[in-house]
């Protein structure tokens, strides 16, 4: 009789043992990994674990979630049996109240107009039959009474008409704008919801009952985040003062909600796989081919980035070039182009923008396309910090800027937050000590990370030939001890906000040279010296002369270098000679005739410059303008 009880014991442990529990975890996101495209997010869940399997479900879960980058931890002693994500289609967020009424009040708006088109429709009709029926009395004719107030009759319907037209039409435009308006409203909280559709599912199994800690971390797309720098000089006598943006942004499907956030340089989407080399075949030279290609394809490459006209970056808008050469811009507006035709145009279009077209040449651009529809842009700028020099207590700023560039114009004294930099083997890794509210969105938020004195070398750089200005540039030496990013840049110039530019770190060698824009502190003029110049003809051939005077004056209060460069023509026939070549105090390079002077200029001081050439060729010919 104890031996059965022992059975039945053993039987009814082993099947409560082997019987599956289910639970559903409380995940609550507790820290966000941001690469430059997607982000690796960090959910936290509590639970407490019976003996045996238990099946754990994480609902509400984003829609961009990568099932392959799925990874399930626990503080305990466990053994997980599987793992899998699935699209949860039962799942249907429910409408929050005041979209709800925006749309009730877009479907009585479309309701509204509908009803007037068709009064519009009437009344057209009636001012046709109006118009048509002008025909009175046949061939008898009519009295003069009569016809006169037939005619007033007349007059005053089609006057009545024509003004309930006018009435119903205005209607209509101002229930049109109406309607945009409502139309954006829902756009926006449309890319506010929470689109949560996947589920994840773990199976695990413990030896014990326990409380257990559970981590899940996954990887979504659409998000990331970039650098974009304000680059300031007081004047040239001190360093570049350089402040590093994080610019955030995500449309995960989920908000994340006071988390932790740090950013990488990596991305998980990048090839990880090494290149390998290809057979190197040789053929024969055909010059011309080299030729014709040379001359048909535009040097260097385009680049840019597409921002609609609050400065917010347009992902995936069309760059194309007439000729099949197309790209589109990535999550941060930014495009890439090389090998375009000679005088190639760019068109740049998007859904919802106007269609733009530029003239493409090398370097970078900065193209703002007009929406469609107004809309109000909303840009979301965190300022978090300790003050280094007072050691005062962290404190917090945040500005809702609308319809502006993220950062032009901020004062050069704001804080940073406190960032703890990290070296990994393949990235760099930003942790930042406060936390942050991200919605889903796509909406950027601009964290100011870095923030130092570089030591610049400046100079100034004319070419009188092609503009009479002189540009500030400065050159930075070993930037790579700086942890700088490719990304785009605000100028500032003694206060004076002058534009963007693009820093390029992949194509920069040892020193990274910056331009800051003109300057019109160093007046700059060429002229040609009509008494030295001259044309005569010797036998059958004909010289012409050419001297120039160049001018350059410092009117700034310190002393400043100055590079001047010009030209000499290049021959590529023996048939024209260039000779007597004269440029006092430059430097001359023989193979492509460019001209430098560097000059040191104290303030007030001005500088002349000559330099002159002579150019023999057949007088029955024809050359370029020189």
């Amino acid at each position: 009789m104890r031996l059965q009880f022992l059975f039945l014991f053993l039987f009814l442990n082993a099947a409560c043992f082997a019987q599956t529990r289910k639970l559903t975890a409380e995940s609550v996101v507790s820290g966000v990994t941001v690469f430059s495209s997607g982000a690796q997010i960090h959910r936290t869940a509590n639970l407490s674990v019976l003996q045996g399997r238990t099946e754990i479900v994480f609902n509400g879960l984003s829609s961009q979630l990568e099932q392959q980058s799925l990874q399930l931890k626990a503080d305990a002693n466990i053994t997980l049996l599987s793992v899998q994500a699935l699209k949860d289609f039962t799942s249907q967020r429910k409408l929050e109240a005041d979209e709800r009424t925006l749309l009730d009040n877009r479907t009585s708006l479309q309701d509204k107009i509908a009803t007037d088109s068709r009064m519009l429709q009437v009344y057209k009709k009636e001012e046709d039959m109006l118009t048509k029926n002008e025909a009175i009395g046949g061939q008898a004719g009519v009295k003069t009474e009569e016809l006169k107030q037939a005619l007033d009759l007349h007059r005053a319907r089609l006057t009545e008409v024509l003004q309930k037209q006018m009435e119903i039409e205005k209607r209509i435009l101002a229930q049109q704008k109406e309607l945009a308006k409502i139309n954006a409203q829902v756009s926006e909280i449309g890319k506010k919801r929470d689109n949560v559709n996947y589920t994840v599912t773990a199976l695990i199994s413990s030896r014990e009952t326990q409380n257990i800690k559970f981590e899940l971390l996954y990887t979504v797309k659409d998000a990331g985040w970039y650098p974009t720098y304000d680059v300031r000089v007081t004047d040239i006598t001190k360093p570049l003062n350089i402040l590093m943006n994080a610019n955030v942004f995500q449309r995960s499907g989920e908000t994340w909600k006071d988390v932790a956030v740090q950013l990488s340089t990596g991305n998980p989407g990048d090839n990880a796989t090494p290149s390998s080399l290809q057979t190197w075949t040789l053929n024969f030279y055909d010059p011309s081919v080299v030729w014709q290609r040379s001359q048909a394809v535009m040097p260097g490459v385009v680049s840019g980035r597409v921002l609609d006209e609050s400065g917010n970056a347009i992902v995936s808008a069309s760059v194309s070039v007439r000729g099949n050469i197309t790209t589109v811009t990535d999550v941060n507006g930014f495009f890439k182009l090389q090998n375009l035709p000679a005088n190639a145009s760019l068109v740049i279009n998007s859904v919802g923008y106007n269609t733009k077209e530029v003239k493409a040449k090398p370097g970078y651009l900065t193209v703002n396309l007009k929406a469609s529809q107004n809309a109000l842009a909303e840009v979301v700028v965190t300022g978090y910090g300790q003050d280094k020099e007072t050691g005062d207590d962290a404190f917090a700023k945040k500005v809702m800027i609308r319809g502006a560039s993220t950062l032009q114009g901020r004062a050069p004294g704001i804080d940073i937050v406190t960032v703890n930099t990290q070296y990994q083997p393949t990235n760099i890794v930003y942790k930042i000590d406060e936390k942050y509210t991200l919605e889903t969105d796509g909406k950027t938020t601009t964290i100011a990370i870095k923030k130092i004195d570089v030591p610049a070398l400046y100079e100034y750089v004319a070419v009188p030939k092609l503009d009479p200005s002189a540009f500030l540039t400065a050159k930075v030496l070993n930037w790579q001890d700086y942890d700088l990013q490719s990304g785009e840049s605000n100028l500032y110039y003694e206060g004076t906000f002058l534009g963007k530019t693009y820093i390029d770190l992949s194509s920069a060698g040892d020193t990274l040279s910056l331009s800051l824009g003109k300057d019109n502190g160093i007046k700059v003029s060429r002229k040609l010296l009509k008494e030295f110049s001259s044309k005569k003809f010797i036998g059958s051939n004909r010289t012409e002369t050419k001297e120039y005077e160049i001018t350059v004056m410092n009117t700034k209060k310190l002393p400043v270098s100055v590079t001047v460069q010009d030209q000499f023509p290049v021959s590529v026939t023996k048939e024209i000679e260039v000779k007597d070549k004269t440029a006092p105090e430059a430097k001359i390079a023989d193979d492509s005739g460019l001209i430098t002077w560097t000059l040191n200029l104290q303030p007030g001081q001005e500088k002349k410059l000559n330099m002159g050439y002579s150019v023999k060729y057949p007088k029955d010919r024809s050359i370029n303008p020189l």
